[in-house]
């Protein structure tokens, strides 16, 4: 075949197949392209015209081969592996605001493993600041026809207490204190978030023990180093010292703790006219309809999401007769202020440094 003829086929081709080439399709040809020898050759004019053509046919066919056929290369197939959306467990699986510490490089790195009766939990990162802690990790199962599989029984220690908690598959699937992902064949992804009321400790050893994995009983056990050194230099607490009145309540902004993953904020309120016994129910359900009414909105007028505990509620809740709180996804780092909305009435603008 001459030249001419090569020429007349790659522009066939190049008119019947224009796509859009993923970047990191094109950036691992162009890798492999790169490493090829080069034999110098006399070139004519209307080749070097055209010459935009063979790398589009190049690529073209390179990206076939790679998808159709699922031979790749050694190098290619560890630079896939490390492409940047599965770079990290958090990246992958769990709480946006756990995601985007994560992109601010947060993260905590952490190499534990521990293999039980063919089961392989593998500890890969944490993310640890005053209101949040999370862990990444993978599970890998021996091969089995068992369909989807996940942790069953877990127990973690907390101010001298041992608390177990249980999952059903539905709850593996969707819960906020275990999130679950399969990645591929017996391959798992997963994150461990409890829920504290309590600010959590400068450092701090948790001890975790999964006891339950897809239907088989054993002892995957883990003592975690962890800091809030990296979350606590970028965490920022602002006391507004605003207050206003709403529903019979006299209703105070104290504090808002702004987290990498979180933004708190902590209200005080008592009544207009008494102060607030906490024996008294019907007081306490006032203050928590006064709290689901609250709504938080950015600069930009976009609202902050609730956090949700492992029960599916909103995050936060009384924590005294006279304070609650309530936990948000993070607000963006750009925004110059918040707005809390109680009611019609009673709206407060807050400046954020």
């Amino acid at each position: 075949m001459n030249e001419l003829q090569v020429d007349k086929e790659l522009r066939e081709k190049a008119k019947k197949a224009i796509v859009d080439v993923p970047m990191h399709f094109s950036a691992g040809i162009d890798q492999v392209l790169g490493s090829l020898p080069v034999r110098p050759v006399l070139k004519k004019s209307y080749v070097r015209k055209n010459k935009w053509l063979i790398s589009v046919a190049c690529l073209l066919m390179g990206m076939f081969l790679l998808i159709g056929t699922g031979l790749v290369s050694p190098t290619m197939a560890h630079m896939l592996k490390n492409l940047p959306y599965v770079s990290t467990i958090f990246s992958f699986v769990g709480d946006s605001g756990i995601k985007v510490a994560d992109q601010q490089g947060l993260t905590q790195p952490l190499d534990q493993s521990v293999n039980n009766q063919g089961i392989t939990v593998s500890l890969k990162e944490a993310y640890y600041d005053r209101l949040n802690l999370s862990i990444g990790f993978v599970v890998t199962f021996p091969p089995s026809e068992n369909g989807f599989q996940h942790i069953e029984k877990l127990s973690y220690e907390w101010q001298g207490r041992t608390i177990t908690r249980t999952f059903t598959t539905e709850e593996a699937k969707k819960s906020y204190l275990l999130h679950w992902r399969h990645v591929e064949g017996n391959t798992y992804y997963g994150t461990f978030q409890p829920f504290f009321f309590e600010e959590l400790p400068e450092e701090w050893t948790l001890k975790l023990v999964l006891q339950k994995i897809g239907g088989v009983d054993g002892t995957w056990q883990f003592d975690i180093p962890l800091t809030r050194k990296p979350a606590d230099a970028v965490t920022k607490i602002t006391e507004p010292g605003v207050s206003g009145q709403s529903r019979g309540f006299i209703l105070a902004v104290k504090q808002i703790i702004r987290t990498p993953s979180t933004t708190r904020i902590v209200f005080g309120v008592q009544s207009e006219s008494e102060s607030i016994e906490p024996e008294e129910e019907e007081t306490l359900n006032q203050i928590d309809r006064l709290s689901d009414a609250i709504r938080v909105f950015d600069s930009k007028g976009v609202p902050l999401s609730s956090i949700t505990d492992e029960k599916g509620n909103r995050r936060g809740g009384i924590t005294d007769s006279t304070l609650f709180t309530k936990d948000f996804h993070p607000i963006s780092v750009d925004s110059h202020s918040m707005t809390i909305a109680v009611d019609k009435q009673l709206r407060f603008e807050i400046p954020l440094d």
